[in-house]
């Protein structure tokens, strides 16, 4: 399964989407799958995860081996896509590593600040489509991406479409999973298309 936790889905927005609880929220989501026996792996440093790397190892390590219960988190997605080479290139690499995916029973967690940003073949394969609304503790809006007091974070689903909040977490507590601050430095070598038609 894919799930993305998105800023906004289209390009507009009536709330801020940078630090809007996107990479908490996929936190969050991460450590009760680690609490519940699952294998972590995540291209930004976390007190739970099993393997932190980037994408492109990720990718050279599950090879063709089955992975039961890992999970992948990848921030940033948005800019690790748009370091990949020719559009042709992008649908041949990401229709055959998300149909991968699936066949090695290996989910993978990804933000994104626009999800119309990430490429069509994502989207595609992408099944769920979480959108994160920070509030402060009594609920009130938090619309300021550097505001400092105590927030939670609710979250959405846009695909499949939930009216209510299907999650709520305390950002101070899953703020102490990660580092809130770290710039994720990551990018994919896309293999040669001939390779890729070919399953290599």
């Amino acid at each position: 399964m894919l799930v993305a936790f998105v800023g906004t889905v289209n390009d507009e927005s009536d709330t801020p989407i940078s630090g809007n609880g996107k990479t908490c929220s996929m936190t969050g989501y991460g450590y009760l799958d680690y609490l519940s026996g699952k294998h972590i792996w995540s291209n930004y440093k976390t007190t739970f995860s099993e393997k932190v790397c980037g994408l492109q190892e990720m990718i050279e390590t599950i090879g063709d081996e089955r992975h039961p219960d890992t999970k992948l988190m990848i921030s940033e997605m948005q800019k690790i896509l748009n370091s990949i080479g020719s559009s042709y290139n992008q649908i041949l690499f990401i229709d055959s590593f998300c149909s991968q995916l699936r066949k090695l029973d290996v989910d993978m967690y990804y933000d994104t600040q626009r999800f119309n940003n990430c490429h069509l073949r994502l989207r595609v394969h992408t099944d769920v489509v979480l959108v994160p609304y920070k509030t402060h503790m009594d609920n009130s809006p938090c619309n300021y991406n550097l505001c400092k007091k105590p927030h939670k974070i609710y979250i959405y689903s846009h695909k499949p479409y939930f009216k209510t909040a299907r999650k709520c977490f305390d950002a101070s507590i899953v703020g102490e999973l990660y580092d809130t601050n770290e710039y994720i430095l990551d990018q994919l070598i896309i293999p040669d298309k001939k390779k890729v038609k070919a399953g290599l």
